[in-house]
């Protein structure tokens, strides 16, 4: 393995993001090591590589967040650079403009409370990114897109709502993201703050349905699933609202990313593990 500049903690490396974040690492040949967000385990830093400490909560695991104070408080004791993952669902939803960092006019929520503590918390380390992401997606846990593909397969007819958009964001794009930042980051000090990240081209569930209908129609039979559109009817369980990218990508040189080419590799992605079993 080539000596990298940065040494990654990954820390929810079972979750989506945190998996294809270290196999993007390992492919790359640099140096990370994994941990599950539920353990306990005392972190002591060897590394000729700039540590970070990288925490990836899913927002589908809502456990996830009562175990980052004791990842942070790892990092303070031992002045490591904190990257944590949040999501743009810390916003109320609106039609008129996209959520910009600088923006205040937070969701009240329970999931948007827990959030924003959490980015306080990271946000009193001297050095910190916070990236809030779209509406993520994978296909490899409890996401909307699985309960999208799951109600396709399993009924005739899908009535989803058109007019609430939002900007699906594939979680292997979220990865490449991260590492972006990482390498950058580990070479200069003045890029700690808060970023935003989503998919490019905001739409509505059924609009989303369709693509997904489309990609996984290649894999099995879905001819007769029918889609519908109506006001008010079915979309994520979980509502995020669409942000602006330009501070991300004006930062650190990052070119927008089409949420339908992501679709494709992760559908793909989907039915070769199940014709391997996995």
């Amino acid at each position: 393995m080539s000596v990298s500049s940065f040494h990654a903690l990954v820390v929810g490396a079972n979750r989506p993001v945190g998996q294809f974040l270290t196999r993007s690492l390992s492919d790359q040949d640099l140096t990370y090591k994994g941990f599950g967000l539920e353990q306990r385990e005392r972190v002591n830093v060897l590394s000729t590589g700039r540590p970070f400490f990288v925490l990836v909560p899913s927002l589908f695991h809502s456990d996830d967040y009562a175990h980052v104070p004791f990842w942070l408080e790892q990092a303070r004791e031992q002045d490591i650079p904190v990257v944590l993952l949040s999501s743009l669902a810390v916003f109320r939803d609106r039609t008129d403009a996209l959520w910009k960092e600088d923006d205040e006019d937070y969701a009240d929520s329970d999931l948007a409370h827990d959030l924003l503590t959490l980015e306080d918390m990271v946000r009193s380390h001297r050095r910190h990114m916070i990236l809030r992401i779209g509406q993520g997606f994978s296909l490899m846990s409890d996401d909307f897109a699985t309960r999208m593909l799951s109600s396709i397969r399993d009924e005739q007819t899908l009535t989803l709502d058109m007019q609430r958009r939002f900007c699906p964001t594939p979680a292997d794009d979220v990865a490449d993201v991260l590492i972006a930042m990482l390498k950058q980051a580990a070479c200069c000090d003045e890029l700690w703050g808060t970023y935003h990240f989503n998919g490019v081209e905001a739409v509505s569930a059924y609009a989303f349905a369709e693509a997904l209908l489309a990609e996984a129609g290649q894999y099995e039979n879905l001819a007769s699933v029918e889609l519908k559109s109506q006001e008010g009817a079915a979309g994520p369980a979980i509502w995020v609202p669409p942000g602006d990218n330009t501070h991300l990508f004006y930062t650190f040189g990052i070119k927008p990313k089409a949420w339908r080419k992501g679709l494709s590799r992760l559908v793909r992605r989907y039915y070769r593990a199940g014709d391997e079993g996995v």
